[in-house]
Protein backbone atom coordinates (compact mmCIF):
# COMPACT_ATOMS: atom_id res chain seq x y z
CA UNK A 1 0.00 0.00 0.00
CA UNK A 2 2.79 2.29 0.45
CA UNK A 3 4.65 1.29 -2.54
CA UNK A 4 1.37 2.33 -4.48
CA UNK A 5 1.33 5.36 -2.39
CA UNK A 6 4.72 6.27 -3.25
CA UNK A 7 4.66 5.38 -7.09
CA UNK A 8 1.24 7.81 -6.93
CA UNK A 9 3.09 10.89 -5.48
CA UNK A 10 5.58 9.97 -8.12
CA UNK A 11 2.93 9.88 -11.33
CA UNK A 12 1.65 13.63 -9.23
CA UNK A 13 5.37 15.06 -9.59
CA UNK A 14 5.85 14.26 -13.13
CA UNK A 15 2.90 16.39 -13.90
CA UNK A 16 3.37 19.34 -12.05
CA UNK A 17 6.70 19.19 -13.29
CA UNK A 18 5.74 18.59 -16.64
CA UNK A 19 2.84 21.56 -15.70
CA UNK A 20 5.87 23.93 -14.78
CA UNK A 21 8.19 23.49 -18.26
CA UNK A 22 4.96 24.22 -19.79
CA UNK A 23 4.14 27.12 -17.74
CA UNK A 24 8.07 28.53 -18.35
CA UNK A 25 7.98 27.70 -21.94
CA UNK A 26 4.76 29.64 -22.68
CA UNK A 27 5.99 32.16 -20.57
CA UNK A 28 9.02 32.52 -22.04
CA UNK A 29 7.80 32.34 -25.65
CA UNK A 30 5.41 34.99 -24.27
CA UNK A 31 8.49 37.08 -23.27
CA UNK A 32 9.77 36.68 -26.17
CA UNK A 33 6.72 37.84 -28.50
CA UNK A 34 6.48 40.84 -25.74
CA UNK A 35 10.39 41.67 -26.38
CA UNK A 36 10.31 41.40 -30.33
CA UNK A 37 7.38 43.70 -30.41
CA UNK A 38 8.22 46.55 -27.90
CA UNK A 39 11.85 46.39 -29.88
CA UNK A 40 9.66 47.15 -32.99
CA UNK A 41 7.63 49.72 -30.79
CA UNK A 42 11.13 51.67 -30.21
CA UNK A 43 12.75 51.70 -33.93
CA UNK A 44 9.02 52.71 -35.34
CA UNK A 45 8.61 54.95 -33.11
CA UNK A 46 12.13 56.96 -33.63
CA UNK A 47 11.37 56.07 -37.91
CA UNK A 48 7.70 58.05 -37.21
CA UNK A 49 9.58 60.68 -34.87
CA UNK A 50 11.90 61.20 -37.76
CA UNK A 51 9.79 61.39 -40.73
CA UNK A 52 6.81 63.48 -39.11
CA UNK A 53 9.39 66.00 -38.22
CA UNK A 54 11.37 66.02 -41.89
CA UNK A 55 7.84 65.69 -43.77
CA UNK A 56 6.60 68.95 -41.40
CA UNK A 57 9.61 70.79 -42.27
CA UNK A 58 8.74 70.93 -46.20
CA UNK A 59 5.12 72.16 -45.84
CA UNK A 60 3.93 74.02 -48.62
CA UNK A 61 0.39 74.22 -50.22
CA UNK A 62 -1.09 71.06 -50.80
CA UNK A 63 0.85 69.58 -48.87
CA UNK A 64 2.46 66.96 -50.90
CA UNK A 65 6.38 67.94 -50.54
CA UNK A 66 5.73 67.05 -46.79
CA UNK A 67 4.39 63.60 -47.67
CA UNK A 68 7.14 63.29 -49.43
CA UNK A 69 9.73 63.60 -47.71
CA UNK A 70 8.38 61.81 -44.99
CA UNK A 71 7.72 58.88 -47.34
CA UNK A 72 11.64 58.82 -48.44
CA UNK A 73 12.50 58.90 -44.27
CA UNK A 74 10.52 55.87 -44.06
CA UNK A 75 11.51 54.18 -47.25
CA UNK A 76 15.50 54.44 -46.10
CA UNK A 77 14.65 53.30 -42.39
CA UNK A 78 12.23 50.36 -43.26
CA UNK A 79 14.01 49.39 -46.67
CA UNK A 80 11.60 50.51 -49.62
CA UNK A 81 11.80 53.12 -52.31
CA UNK A 82 9.64 55.53 -53.87
CA UNK A 83 7.00 55.97 -55.33
CA UNK A 84 4.78 54.18 -53.65
CA UNK A 85 1.10 53.85 -54.78
CA UNK A 86 -0.53 57.07 -55.57
CA UNK A 87 2.72 58.65 -53.75
CA UNK A 88 4.71 59.37 -56.73
CA UNK A 89 6.55 62.75 -56.34
CA UNK A 90 7.25 65.67 -54.23
CA UNK A 91 4.42 67.37 -56.27
CA UNK A 92 1.60 64.30 -56.17
CA UNK A 93 1.96 62.69 -52.80
CA UNK A 94 -1.39 62.92 -51.27
CA UNK A 95 -2.37 62.11 -47.77
CA UNK A 96 -3.98 58.73 -46.63
CA UNK A 97 -2.78 55.45 -46.02
CA UNK A 98 -0.25 53.01 -47.51
CA UNK A 99 0.87 49.61 -47.65
CA UNK A 100 4.02 48.42 -48.11
CA UNK A 101 5.31 44.92 -47.35
CA UNK A 102 4.20 44.07 -43.92
CA UNK A 103 3.92 47.92 -42.83
CA UNK A 104 1.07 49.99 -42.85
CA UNK A 105 1.57 53.98 -43.11
CA UNK A 106 -0.74 56.78 -43.12
CA UNK A 107 -0.34 60.07 -43.20
CA UNK A 108 -2.31 62.75 -42.29
CA UNK A 109 -2.36 67.08 -42.25
CA UNK A 110 -4.24 69.29 -39.89
CA UNK A 111 -3.84 72.88 -38.87
CA UNK A 112 -1.47 74.66 -36.32
CA UNK A 113 -3.43 76.32 -33.03
CA UNK A 114 -3.10 79.84 -33.72
CA UNK A 115 -1.07 79.59 -36.87
CA UNK A 116 -1.45 81.53 -40.07
CA UNK A 117 -0.68 79.81 -42.93
CA UNK A 118 -3.56 78.96 -45.64
CA UNK A 119 -2.77 75.43 -45.80
CA UNK A 120 -2.17 72.95 -43.15
CA UNK A 121 1.80 72.59 -41.35
CA UNK A 122 1.17 69.29 -38.90
CA UNK A 123 1.98 66.32 -39.76
CA UNK A 124 0.73 62.80 -38.59
CA UNK A 125 2.78 59.84 -39.35
CA UNK A 126 1.40 56.49 -37.92
CA UNK A 127 3.42 52.91 -38.75
CA UNK A 128 2.18 49.47 -37.60
CA UNK A 129 3.96 46.45 -38.35
CA UNK A 130 3.21 42.77 -38.72
CA UNK A 131 5.85 40.75 -37.97
CA UNK A 132 6.07 36.77 -37.10
CA UNK A 133 5.48 35.60 -34.06
CA UNK A 134 6.28 32.34 -31.81
CA UNK A 135 3.54 32.72 -28.84
CA UNK A 136 0.78 33.71 -30.63
CA UNK A 137 1.36 30.89 -33.38
CA UNK A 138 0.28 28.68 -30.91
CA UNK A 139 -2.98 30.24 -30.57
CA UNK A 140 -3.74 30.37 -34.51
CA UNK A 141 -1.95 33.63 -35.48
CA UNK A 142 1.45 33.74 -37.06
CA UNK A 143 1.94 37.78 -36.31
CA UNK A 144 1.71 40.29 -34.03
CA UNK A 145 1.65 43.92 -34.16
CA UNK A 146 3.70 47.03 -33.54
CA UNK A 147 2.70 50.63 -33.93
CA UNK A 148 3.61 53.66 -33.51
CA UNK A 149 2.52 57.38 -34.17
CA UNK A 150 4.37 61.19 -34.01
CA UNK A 151 2.76 64.48 -34.82
CA UNK A 152 5.20 67.24 -35.60
CA UNK A 153 4.66 70.80 -36.95
CA UNK A 154 7.59 73.27 -38.03
CA UNK A 155 10.03 74.25 -35.08
CA UNK A 156 9.58 77.92 -34.07
CA UNK A 157 6.97 80.95 -35.28
CA UNK A 158 5.25 80.62 -38.51
CA UNK A 159 5.55 83.73 -40.83
CA UNK A 160 3.13 84.40 -43.90
CA UNK A 161 4.53 87.03 -45.77
CA UNK A 162 2.33 90.59 -47.33
CA UNK A 163 2.80 90.55 -51.39
CA UNK A 164 1.29 94.12 -51.90
CA UNK A 165 0.40 97.43 -50.39
CA UNK A 166 -3.05 97.77 -52.04
CA UNK A 167 -5.01 94.52 -53.09
CA UNK A 168 -8.43 94.70 -54.86
CA UNK A 169 -9.00 90.53 -54.86
CA UNK A 170 -12.24 91.06 -56.53
CA UNK A 171 -13.11 93.95 -58.38
CA UNK A 172 -10.95 97.16 -59.51
CA UNK A 173 -8.20 98.98 -56.85
CA UNK A 174 -9.75 102.50 -58.46
CA UNK A 175 -7.93 104.96 -56.70
CA UNK A 176 -9.04 108.87 -58.03
CA UNK A 177 -7.65 112.11 -58.31
CA UNK A 178 -8.61 115.64 -58.58
CA UNK A 179 -7.67 119.36 -57.67
CA UNK A 180 -4.94 119.57 -55.78
CA UNK A 181 -3.92 116.14 -54.42
CA UNK A 182 -2.17 113.15 -55.22
CA UNK A 183 -2.46 109.66 -54.80
CA UNK A 184 0.11 107.10 -53.91
CA UNK A 185 1.26 103.42 -53.49
CA UNK A 186 4.69 102.97 -52.67
CA UNK A 187 4.47 99.09 -52.94
CA UNK A 188 3.33 95.97 -55.18
CA UNK A 189 -0.41 96.28 -56.18
CA UNK A 190 -2.87 93.72 -56.97
CA UNK A 191 -6.25 94.42 -58.80
CA UNK A 192 -8.52 91.65 -59.66
CA UNK A 193 -10.38 94.22 -61.91
CA UNK A 194 -7.61 96.92 -62.81
CA UNK A 195 -5.72 99.46 -60.62
CA UNK A 196 -5.33 103.17 -61.16
CA UNK A 197 -7.40 106.04 -61.76
CA UNK A 198 -10.38 106.73 -64.47
CA UNK A 199 -9.16 110.08 -65.21
CA UNK A 200 -5.60 110.80 -66.84
CA UNK A 201 -4.48 113.47 -65.52
CA UNK A 202 -4.78 112.48 -61.90
CA UNK A 203 -3.77 108.78 -62.49
CA UNK A 204 -2.43 107.02 -59.15
CA UNK A 205 1.59 107.20 -58.60
CA UNK A 206 3.75 104.55 -57.90
CA UNK A 207 7.76 104.50 -57.82
CA UNK A 208 9.26 101.48 -59.62
CA UNK A 209 11.31 100.53 -57.20
CA UNK A 210 9.38 99.21 -53.68
CA UNK A 211 9.90 102.18 -51.04
CA UNK A 212 9.19 101.69 -47.65
CA UNK A 213 7.13 103.83 -45.37
CA UNK A 214 9.84 105.77 -45.19
CA UNK A 215 10.92 107.08 -48.01
CA UNK A 216 13.80 105.05 -48.72
CA UNK A 217 13.97 101.83 -50.83
CA UNK A 218 13.63 98.32 -49.62
CA UNK A 219 16.74 96.45 -49.47
CA UNK A 220 18.28 94.81 -52.82
CA UNK A 221 15.77 97.68 -54.41
CA UNK A 222 13.34 94.93 -55.75
CA UNK A 223 11.08 96.20 -58.66
CA UNK A 224 7.01 97.50 -57.72
CA UNK A 225 5.04 95.43 -60.17
CA UNK A 226 0.93 95.37 -61.12
CA UNK A 227 -0.63 91.73 -60.77
CA UNK A 228 -4.15 91.41 -62.80
CA UNK A 229 -6.66 89.08 -62.44
CA UNK A 230 -7.00 89.40 -65.67
CA UNK A 231 -5.11 90.13 -68.78
CA UNK A 232 -6.28 94.00 -69.01
CA UNK A 233 -5.53 96.56 -66.95
CA UNK A 234 -7.96 99.46 -68.03
CA UNK A 235 -7.46 102.81 -65.70
CA UNK A 236 -4.88 104.90 -65.22
CA UNK A 237 -1.49 104.59 -62.66
CA UNK A 238 2.47 106.03 -63.46
CA UNK A 239 5.47 105.37 -62.01
CA UNK A 240 6.92 108.28 -60.01
CA UNK A 241 10.21 108.00 -61.05
CA UNK A 242 9.07 107.36 -65.78
CA UNK A 243 10.83 104.39 -64.67
CA UNK A 244 9.11 100.97 -66.14
CA UNK A 245 6.89 98.96 -63.78
CA UNK A 246 6.14 95.57 -64.70
CA UNK A 247 2.84 94.38 -64.97
CA UNK A 248 1.44 90.68 -64.96
CA UNK A 249 -1.24 89.12 -66.23
CA UNK A 250 -3.80 86.50 -64.71
CA UNK A 251 -2.45 86.57 -61.45
CA UNK A 252 -4.85 84.59 -58.44
CA UNK A 253 -6.11 86.47 -56.05
CA UNK A 254 -4.26 86.85 -52.54
CA UNK A 255 -6.60 85.45 -50.12
CA UNK A 256 -3.35 83.98 -48.16
CA UNK A 257 -4.58 85.08 -44.17
CA UNK A 258 -7.81 83.13 -44.25
CA UNK A 259 -6.56 81.38 -41.68
CA UNK A 260 -4.62 83.86 -39.48
CA UNK A 261 -6.80 85.26 -37.18
CA UNK A 262 -5.56 86.91 -34.29
CA UNK A 263 -6.98 85.46 -30.63
CA UNK A 264 -8.92 87.42 -28.14
CA UNK A 265 -9.07 86.91 -24.53
CA UNK A 266 -11.87 84.72 -23.92
CA UNK A 267 -13.83 87.62 -21.78
CA UNK A 268 -17.12 88.92 -23.43
CA UNK A 269 -18.16 92.23 -22.82
CA UNK A 270 -21.75 93.57 -23.26
CA UNK A 271 -21.65 96.81 -22.18
CA UNK A 272 -19.13 99.87 -22.63
CA UNK A 273 -18.49 100.33 -18.56
CA UNK A 274 -17.68 96.30 -18.15
CA UNK A 275 -14.83 97.06 -20.95
CA UNK A 276 -12.88 100.07 -19.75
CA UNK A 277 -10.09 99.70 -17.18
CA UNK A 278 -10.40 101.93 -14.43
CA UNK A 279 -8.24 104.67 -16.27
CA UNK A 280 -11.19 104.64 -19.09
CA UNK A 281 -9.01 102.81 -21.52
CA UNK A 282 -10.58 99.83 -23.55
CA UNK A 283 -9.78 96.55 -22.58
CA UNK A 284 -8.96 93.86 -25.50
CA UNK A 285 -11.55 90.91 -25.72
CA UNK A 286 -15.45 89.95 -26.92
CA UNK A 287 -17.62 92.78 -27.47
CA UNK A 288 -20.89 91.54 -28.10
CA UNK A 289 -23.45 93.71 -29.59
CA UNK A 290 -21.44 97.06 -29.36
CA UNK A 291 -17.23 98.09 -30.83
CA UNK A 292 -15.00 100.67 -28.79
CA UNK A 293 -15.60 103.88 -30.19
CA UNK A 294 -13.51 107.15 -29.15
CA UNK A 295 -10.43 107.60 -26.70
CA UNK A 296 -7.78 104.76 -26.05
CA UNK A 297 -7.16 100.92 -26.80
CA UNK A 298 -5.00 99.07 -24.73
CA UNK A 299 -2.93 96.38 -26.65
CA UNK A 300 -4.19 93.35 -27.63
CA UNK A 301 -7.13 91.92 -29.68
CA UNK A 302 -10.47 93.08 -29.97
CA UNK A 303 -13.42 90.57 -31.49
CA UNK A 304 -16.63 92.19 -32.39
CA UNK A 305 -19.86 90.58 -32.86
CA UNK A 306 -23.30 91.63 -33.51
CA UNK A 307 -22.43 94.67 -33.95
CA UNK A 308 -24.92 96.45 -36.33
CA UNK A 309 -22.42 100.13 -37.24
CA UNK A 310 -19.05 99.91 -36.23
CA UNK A 311 -18.02 103.42 -35.95
CA UNK A 312 -14.52 103.91 -33.95
CA UNK A 313 -14.61 107.30 -33.61
CA UNK A 314 -11.24 109.53 -32.64
CA UNK A 315 -9.48 106.48 -31.31
CA UNK A 316 -5.59 105.52 -31.12
CA UNK A 317 -3.88 102.72 -28.69
CA UNK A 318 -2.95 103.76 -25.58
CA UNK A 319 0.76 103.40 -26.18
CA UNK A 320 0.96 104.56 -29.83
CA UNK A 321 4.13 104.31 -32.04
CA UNK A 322 4.42 106.40 -35.15
CA UNK A 323 3.43 103.85 -37.86
CA UNK A 324 5.33 101.84 -39.91
CA UNK A 325 7.09 101.32 -36.31
CA UNK A 326 6.83 98.21 -33.92
CA UNK A 327 4.58 98.93 -31.18
CA UNK A 328 5.21 96.05 -29.00
CA UNK A 329 3.81 96.97 -25.60
CA UNK A 330 0.36 98.42 -26.94
CA UNK A 331 -0.42 96.64 -30.52
CA UNK A 332 -4.15 96.47 -31.39
CA UNK A 333 -6.13 93.91 -33.83
CA UNK A 334 -9.72 94.26 -34.89
CA UNK A 335 -11.18 91.63 -35.52
CA UNK A 336 -14.71 90.83 -37.36
CA UNK A 337 -16.91 88.67 -38.90
CA UNK A 338 -20.54 88.57 -41.12
CA UNK A 339 -22.41 89.31 -38.07
CA UNK A 340 -21.06 93.22 -38.09
CA UNK A 341 -22.34 96.12 -40.04
CA UNK A 342 -20.92 98.80 -41.03
CA UNK A 343 -17.06 99.83 -40.64
CA UNK A 344 -16.16 103.65 -40.00
CA UNK A 345 -12.59 104.29 -39.60
CA UNK A 346 -12.23 107.95 -40.30
CA UNK A 347 -10.75 109.16 -37.19
CA UNK A 348 -9.21 106.23 -36.33
CA UNK A 349 -5.26 106.14 -35.95
CA UNK A 350 -4.25 102.90 -34.83
CA UNK A 351 -1.44 100.78 -35.15
CA UNK A 352 -1.23 97.01 -34.93
CA UNK A 353 2.15 96.13 -35.46
CA UNK A 354 3.78 94.01 -32.56
CA UNK A 355 6.79 92.54 -34.27
CA UNK A 356 8.95 93.35 -37.20
CA UNK A 357 11.68 91.54 -36.25
CA UNK A 358 13.55 89.62 -38.56
CA UNK A 359 12.66 85.77 -38.84
CA UNK A 360 16.01 85.09 -37.08
CA UNK A 361 15.00 86.66 -33.88
CA UNK A 362 15.35 84.14 -31.39
CA UNK A 363 12.98 86.48 -28.69
CA UNK A 364 9.58 86.59 -27.99
CA UNK A 365 7.47 86.99 -30.89
CA UNK A 366 4.38 88.94 -31.61
CA UNK A 367 4.00 89.69 -28.18
CA UNK A 368 0.50 91.22 -28.39
CA UNK A 369 -1.17 88.95 -30.37
CA UNK A 370 -1.52 90.85 -33.32
CA UNK A 371 -0.18 88.63 -35.72
CA UNK A 372 1.08 91.99 -37.50
CA UNK A 373 -2.92 92.82 -38.10
CA UNK A 374 -4.58 95.95 -37.12
CA UNK A 375 -8.05 94.90 -38.73
CA UNK A 376 -8.26 90.73 -39.85
CA UNK A 377 -12.04 90.09 -41.31
CA UNK A 378 -11.70 86.75 -43.18
CA UNK A 379 -12.21 83.10 -42.84
CA UNK A 380 -15.29 80.74 -42.75
CA UNK A 381 -18.00 83.51 -41.61
CA UNK A 382 -15.93 86.90 -42.95
CA UNK A 383 -16.81 90.46 -42.57
CA UNK A 384 -18.86 91.81 -45.52
CA UNK A 385 -20.26 95.26 -44.59
CA UNK A 386 -18.18 98.17 -46.02
CA UNK A 387 -15.53 100.09 -44.93
CA UNK A 388 -16.29 103.97 -45.48
CA UNK A 389 -13.80 106.89 -44.47
CA UNK A 390 -15.51 110.21 -44.73
CA UNK A 391 -14.52 113.69 -45.73
CA UNK A 392 -12.04 115.50 -44.16
CA UNK A 393 -10.48 112.13 -42.09
CA UNK A 394 -7.67 111.77 -40.42
CA UNK A 395 -7.16 107.96 -40.73
CA UNK A 396 -3.87 106.59 -39.77
CA UNK A 397 -3.66 103.31 -39.82
CA UNK A 398 -0.54 100.94 -39.48
CA UNK A 399 -0.35 97.22 -39.95
CA UNK A 400 -2.20 94.49 -41.92
CA UNK A 401 -5.63 95.35 -43.22
CA UNK A 402 -7.42 91.95 -44.09
CA UNK A 403 -11.11 92.18 -45.42
CA UNK A 404 -11.03 90.49 -48.64
CA UNK A 405 -15.02 90.32 -48.78
CA UNK A 406 -16.19 93.82 -47.86
CA UNK A 407 -15.49 97.22 -50.61
CA UNK A 408 -13.41 100.03 -49.26
CA UNK A 409 -15.03 103.49 -50.24
CA UNK A 410 -13.07 107.14 -49.65
CA UNK A 411 -14.41 110.20 -49.65
CA UNK A 412 -12.13 112.60 -52.05
CA UNK A 413 -11.98 114.62 -49.57
CA UNK A 414 -10.29 112.97 -46.92
CA UNK A 415 -5.95 112.10 -46.45
CA UNK A 416 -5.88 108.74 -45.41
CA UNK A 417 -2.63 107.17 -44.75
CA UNK A 418 -2.48 103.44 -44.66
CA UNK A 419 1.07 102.02 -43.72
CA UNK A 420 1.48 98.43 -44.64
CA UNK A 421 -1.01 96.09 -46.93
CA UNK A 422 -4.58 97.02 -47.28
CA UNK A 423 -6.36 93.68 -48.97
CA UNK A 424 -10.29 94.49 -49.54
CA UNK A 425 -13.15 93.17 -51.63
CA UNK A 426 -12.70 96.03 -53.87
CA UNK A 427 -11.61 99.76 -53.60
CA UNK A 428 -12.63 103.15 -54.66
CA UNK A 429 -11.66 106.24 -53.84
CA UNK A 430 -13.74 109.06 -55.14
CA UNK A 431 -11.86 112.04 -56.87
CA UNK A 432 -12.81 115.42 -57.40
CA UNK A 433 -11.64 116.64 -53.88
CA UNK A 434 -8.17 117.61 -52.48
CA UNK A 435 -7.55 114.86 -50.58
CA UNK A 436 -4.49 112.69 -50.48
CA UNK A 437 -4.63 108.83 -50.58
CA UNK A 438 -1.71 107.44 -49.48
CA UNK A 439 -0.58 104.33 -49.34
CA UNK A 440 2.69 103.14 -47.77
CA UNK A 441 4.23 99.96 -47.74
CA UNK A 442 6.67 97.74 -45.09
CA UNK A 443 9.46 96.42 -46.36
CA UNK A 444 9.63 92.43 -45.67
CA UNK A 445 6.13 92.98 -43.64
CA UNK A 446 5.04 89.37 -42.51
CA UNK A 447 2.45 88.00 -40.49
CA UNK A 448 3.71 86.47 -37.17
CA UNK A 449 2.67 84.06 -34.85
CA UNK A 450 4.40 81.37 -32.21
CA UNK A 451 7.50 81.55 -30.43
CA UNK A 452 10.81 80.04 -31.06
CA UNK A 453 10.44 77.27 -28.54
CA UNK A 454 6.78 76.35 -30.52
CA UNK A 455 6.25 73.39 -32.94
CA UNK A 456 8.80 70.44 -33.51
CA UNK A 457 7.49 66.96 -31.81
CA UNK A 458 4.14 67.65 -30.25
CA UNK A 459 3.38 64.11 -29.54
Amino acid sequence: MAERRHKSQSGQAVVIVVAIIVALTVLGTMVFDAGLAMSDRRNLQAYADASALAGARSYGPGGSKAHWVAMQYLGTALGFGTPVGPCSSASSCPAGAYTVANYNITLSDSWRVNGILNYPSVLDVVISHRLPSIFARMLGYSTVTAAASARATVPGPQFNGANYAVAAVNGDALINGGGAAYQTVTGPVYAYGSFGANNSPHSTGVPSVQTNFDGTTCPGNPANHLDNGGINNSLDYHTTDSNPMPQNPNIAPPTVYENAAPVPPSVVYTSAAAAKDASGHWNPGIYNGFAPSGGTMNGGVYKIINASSVSLGSITNTTHTPSGISDPTGAVAIVMDGSDGGLDISQAVLNGLDDLNPPTTTGQRDPMGTHNFVIWGGGANPYTAGVTIGPHAGTDMSGIIYLPKSPYVSDGNSSPSFTGSVIVDSMTVHGGGNGQQVFKWVCGLNAVAGQPYDGGLVR
